[in-house]
């Protein structure tokens, strides 16, 4: 299951002829990808893929019933409820929530509520990480940089930038290490990566930082 969607999975599944995209729970779309999948009309949806019908070769026998047979129900009302509120509590985990933005349209000014933004599984290839994501900008309100938020608790992972990053620490401890040498930051402080720098993201504890990244389509110049 592929976690990074970018640009170049949306023109695989144009070609392929897909009108559908699905998006499993831990998987991150790119700002780039989503304006790629509307210029080739193709679908977002998030959950799972629906699975194919399985096709029976054999003949369906039609099965006459008579009018003075009844049809009696096995399932009753309480056990259809019961199946109905269980599926509803499911429902939320492929559910994302909408971030809230105030715009104006004739300049492209944009202020995006903090608060309403929950960032999502982001893989960074050890299941036991816990490392969330979100991009807060599509490609075309910010067509130069990306931006958004990203938490991690006690994790740790490598990463090539081939592309330039400044990161804003909103709270906790993030920690870099490059050529060896670890680099400290709270609450306040803001680290530089210049392109082509080969870093490992860790934190002791937790943390949640703001980045920008230029150009916008990191993932794409990532190698990942």
């Amino acid at each position: 299951m592929k976690t990074l969607i970018s640009v170049n999975e949306i023109k695989s599944l144009a070609g392929a002829g897909k009108k559908v995209l699905y998006l499993e729970p831990g998987t991150i779309i790119t700002p780039a990808a989503r304006d790629a999948a509307n210029e080739w009309g193709i679908t977002i949806k998030n959950g799972p893929a629906p699975q194919e019908p399985e096709v029976c070769c054999q003949p369906v026998k039609e099965e006459t019933t008579l009018a003075s047979e009844p049809v009696v129900s096995s399932v009753s009302p309480e056990m259809i409820s019961r199946i109905v509120m269980e599926v509803m509590a499911k429902l939320p985990q492929f559910c994302m929530p909408e971030i809230v933005k105030e715009v104006d349209p004739k300049s492209g000014f944009c202020l995006v509520k903090g608060n309403t933004v929950a960032c999502d599984t982001f893989d960074t290839g050890n299941p036991k990480d816990k490392v969330g994501i979100k991009e807060i900008l599509t490609r075309r309100e910010s067509p130069n940089m990306a931006t958004g938020f990203m938490t991690m608790e006690k994790s740790s992972f490598d990463w090539h930038l081939g592309y330039e990053e400044i990161d804003y620490v909103v709270e906790g401890t993030l920690e870099f290490i490059v050529n060896g040498k670890k680099f400290t930051g709270h609450a306040g402080d803001v680290f530089y990566i210049p392109a082509g720098t080969d870093v490992t993201f860790t934190t002791p504890d937790k943390c949640k930082f703001f980045f920008v990244t230029y150009p916008a389509n990191w993932a794409d110049l990532s190698g990942k």
